[in-house]
């Protein structure tokens, strides 16, 4: 059974994504984005407490 890492990530903790191509992600709809999700066998659902505390934002796509 493989292991799940979780990480937090804050201003003080970025995400360190500079090697990452969004062009074909930004050109999705958040409704695409969300049926490939529930689609993808690796995509865990969140528990209701998860659900609660969570705060989605859109990447800026001028802030490359």
């Amino acid at each position: 059974m493989s292991k799940i890492i979780r990480k937090e990530h804050s201003k003080d903790n970025p995400i360190d994504n500079s090697d990452i191509d969004f062009t074909k992600a930004d050109a999705l709809t958040d409704k695409e984005i969300e049926e490939r999700a529930k689609r993808d066998p690796d995509s865990l659902p969140f528990t209701e407490e998860e659900l609660k505390k969570i705060k989605i934002k859109r990447r800026h796509k001028d802030s490359e």
